[in-house]
């Protein structure tokens, strides 16, 4: 799925594209016409002033579009791995059994980084049934899960807390891993 400024500025090239297009139709269509001298050539200056702002609209489009591959920063493996045939979390040194609900929870939460999942999302994700589960009851499975987060990392936090919301999930940023 593309994001929100690479669907612009494809969008944006497409305009550029089409707009193009009708440009240089409409020039030959000035040029075949049987116009008066004066007419013609206001037409073909406006055409030249469309053609100018056309070059500058591709310019401000090329700006806008993603840079090429070699220079996007590169992240390492992620730190934590679910292996799903035996519900287990791993660290390169370690690895920590997990319930289902837990694997669940934190499969939900790591699927999306960063992204603010509700105590009542979190059990439509996590609860295949339709059980009638209080909304506390993730705060102690959260709980729970970031215990077993500890024994991999003692000192980092993945599962944060956006007070009154819900939780969201977020590896902790380089220059914190080099302390």
């Amino acid at each position: 799925m593309m994001s929100t400024d690479e669907t612009d500025s494809h969008a944006g090239a497409q305009l550029s594209q089409k707009a193009y297009l009708l440009v240089s139709l409409l020039e030959q269509q000035v040029q075949k016409s049987d116009i008066p001298a004066e007419l013609y050539h206001r037409l073909s200056a406006q055409i030249g002033e469309l053609n100018t702002v056309l070059g500058d609209l591709r310019q401000h489009i090329k700006q806008l579009s993603p840079k090429p591959a070699d220079t996007e920063v590169t992240t390492g493996p992620p730190l934590l791995q679910l292996q799903e045939h035996n519900f287990t979390l791993c660290s390169p040194q370690q690895a920590v059994k997990l319930t289902r609900l837990e694997f669940r929870l934190h499969a939900t939460l790591a699927k999306r980084p960063k992204h603010i999942f509700s105590r009542s999302q979190l059990i439509d994700n996590a609860y295949a049934d339709f059980t009638d589960i209080s909304e506390r009851t993730i705060d102690c499975h959260i709980r729970k899960l970031r215990s077993k987060h500890r024994q991999l990392y003692p000192d980092l936090r993945f599962i944060h807390t956006l007070y009154g919301v819900g939780y969201y999930y977020a590896e902790p940023e380089p220059h914190t891993l080099q302390k």
